[in-house]
């Protein structure tokens, strides 16, 4: 085997490997938002699912997010965006990740598309705490 074939059939397999990762997380997102649409998330909130709310009583700047994917799965809009506005946009952002990640890997580009991933999250931190602390002086947080 010369050099440039071992060379095509490593390339080969890193594609065929990158599809299959973007498959799996296709399919791990469905599975996970068709588990929590049939779960009683969005119901009992005497029963949180935080750590830190069950162990000091303090509401997160995520306070809320679970129960609000759950009515957003469940085609409650307005009391979802009630429970936390970051859900919609949280849900909107990840899909587009994931498309944009298929359209590479379809157009088999070279460039990179995870550059972008840090400052991402480091304005969703920042919103994240910019919604907290309004919440927190309008006393708005979910119970």
């Amino acid at each position: 085997m010369t050099m440039a074939r071992a060379v095509e059939t490593a390339r080969f397999g890193r594609a065929r490997i990158a599809r299959l990762a973007w498959a799996a997380c296709g399919a791990a997102a469905m599975a996970g938002a068709l588990t929590l649409r049939a779960s009683a998330a969005a119901g009992d909130p005497s029963h949180p699912l935080c750590l830190l709310r069950t162990v000091t009583g303090l509401a997160c700047p995520t306070c809320g997010l679970t129960r609000a994917a759950a009515l957003l799965l469940a085609g409650e809009w307005r009391a979802s965006l009630a429970m936390h506005p970051m859900a919609a946009a949280l849900a909107v952002q990840l899909a587009a990740g994931w498309m944009a990640w298929g359209v590479a890997l379809a157009r088999r580009s070279r460039e990179r598309i995870d550059r972008w991933i840090p400052h991402a999250i480091a304005v969703e931190a920042a919103a994240f705490l910019a919604i907290w602390i309004l919440r927190l002086a309008t006393g708005t947080l979910p119970r």
